[in-house]
């Protein structure tokens, strides 16, 4: 197998990406160009990092321009790319009913498009060097369905379905596609997901980032289609596809459980 050297890696300022872009240097020794919106969360990741192994890019990936100069810089940069981690999105949990169109075309610009745009530009590159693995951070909502959730989960959805198709058809080409498959996790993604006002109080316990991104480096010398990086995910998804009625179950359950986190967050 060749060896992984450069990475680029977006929603890289928090949480799974973060976490992940700092695994990739300090333990694959691997040089990682990152992006997110904020660049003073780059530039501080990067500061806690050896000099030179972290590149920051800023700017918003919702932005067809801005992601040409994010794949032009990052190949000016590093010559190549041997790893696209596809972890940037954004969650919109709510009644279905209520959510405006503006914020449903938001979350499908970045969590589909972009991530399509990237994907393909990856695909293209890698083939034409033989070599190269595109990650994409799905979820388990990719494998089944969630009320308050209709919209991301369809997103994921969207992801999943793209990662079956592609694993086939860049068979042969050096190029691996695999998705990563995980539950909730601690980061700032359920908060602002709700709009960004909720009491950390009322924020549901969560398997750690860091957790989460050493199983999604892991994967990296897998060769499974989809990983799921903590065992309850293994387990809520391995329920859903192979107990008929489950996932029937476990949408009214989750109702009931989500009516209370959607009413603790109106609180604050």
């Amino acid at each position: 197998m060749t060896k992984l050297q450069t990475a680029l890696v977006t929603g890289a300022s928090a949480g799974i990406g973060r976490e992940i872009a700092r695994i990739l240097v300090r333990e694959r020794g691997m040089n990682v160009v990152a992006t997110a919106r904020r660049l003073d969360r780059l530039e501080q990741l990067r500061n806690e990092l050896p000099e030179g192994t972290l590149f920051p890019i800023a700017g918003d990936l919702g932005d067809k321009a801005f992601r040409q100069r994010l794949w032009d810089e990052s190949i000016t940069h590093t010559s190549s790319i041997d790893v696209l981690i596809n972890n940037a999105g954004i969650g919109l949990r709510g009644p279905f009913l209520d959510q405006s169109m503006l914020d449903i075309e938001r979350l499908l610009n970045l969590n589909v498009v972009a991530l399509i745009d990237l994907t393909q530009k990856a695909a293209r590159h890698m083939s034409e060097r033989k070599h190269g693995q595109i990650v994409q951070v799905s979820s388990i909502v990719g494998a089944f369905g969630v009320p308050y959730s209709a919209v991301y989960a369809a997103s994921k959805h969207a992801v999943d379905g793209l990662v079956k198709s592609l694993r086939p058809e860049l068979r042969g080409t050096g190029v691996r596609v695999w998705a990563a498959r995980p539950g909730r996790t601690a980061s700032e993604f359920y908060n602002l997901a709700l709009g960004g006002n909720v009491a950390p109080e009322h924020i549901p316990p969560a398997r750690s980032a860091e957790k989460v991104a050493r199983a999604i480096v892991a994967g990296l010398d897998r060769n499974n289609a989809f990983l799921a990086p903590t065992i309850d995910a293994a387990l809520l998804v391995g329920l859903c596809r192979w107990l008929p009625g489950f996932e029937s179950l476990m949408g009214r359950v989750a109702k009931h459980v989500f009516d209370k986190e959607l009413a603790a967050a109106k609180q604050g």
